[in-house]
């Protein structure tokens, strides 16, 4: 009885350390009076972070406030500067595409294997998975209840199978608005790190 208390006590106050960031840009959002965003942030199943500013992974606002457009970069320990970006950005993307990328889904790993059976032509579909992986999430809160849209970077990058089948859906994957979003997000993002723009507040 007693370790089923443990694991209840430990289990919510691993829940509790994964809402620090999300309730910094909420707060950050309501203080400011932001109503047209998006939050970006890129999750891993399984990941055991090593730093302790990294109990929960980063989260990215992107904002337009007055007709122009900003980023500001939250994580664990601390939240960073806003940054102002080009008019052009993933947010003023999705906001000209938003019925197409609601519409898109980022398809898993699939090929096909025609066979005869008992005179009979059957069509077999062999998909791919994996338990460890990254997505790019999206908090879109465009409608009531707002929406979480995600993309699992397996599906999107896996190409050919080990037998040397080609990945269908591969094409399609890269070809969507959604991807174009995700590409759009994470450059962008890349960039900034890499030019050490995040300053801490």
């Amino acid at each position: 009885m007693r370790l089923f208390f443990v694991i209840l006590f430990l289990s919510m106050t691993f829940l509790g350390l994964t809402q620090v960031v999300s309730k910094q840009v909420d707060k950050y959002v309501i203080e400011n009076r932001i109503d047209t965003f998006l939050v970006y942030s890129y999750p891993c199943n399984g990941y055991i972070p090593i730093d302790s500013c990294g109990y929960e992974e980063s989260s990215f606002l992107i904002w337009q406030q007055k007709g122009n457009y900003y980023l500001k970069k939250f994580d664990y320990c601390s939240h960073f500067n806003k940054i102002p970006i080009a008019p052009f950005n993933s947010l003023s993307y999705y906001l000209s595409n938003k019925t197409d990328i609601d519409n898109e889904e980022i398809k898993q790993p699939a090929y096909y294997e025609v066979r005869m059976r008992k005179n009979k032509i059957d069509t077999l579909q062999y998909s791919s998975m994996v338990s460890h992986s990254c997505s790019h999430k999206f908090q879109l809160p465009f409608s009531e209840k707002g929406k979480c849209k995600y993309a699992d970077t397996y599906d999107i990058d896996f190409k050919d199978f080990n037998n040397g089948k080609q990945n269908v859906n591969y094409t399609y994957n890269q070809n969507t608005k959604f991807k174009k979003m995700i590409d759009m997000t994470t450059s962008l993002i890349e960039r900034f790190e890499t030019g050490n723009k995040f300053q801490k507040d």
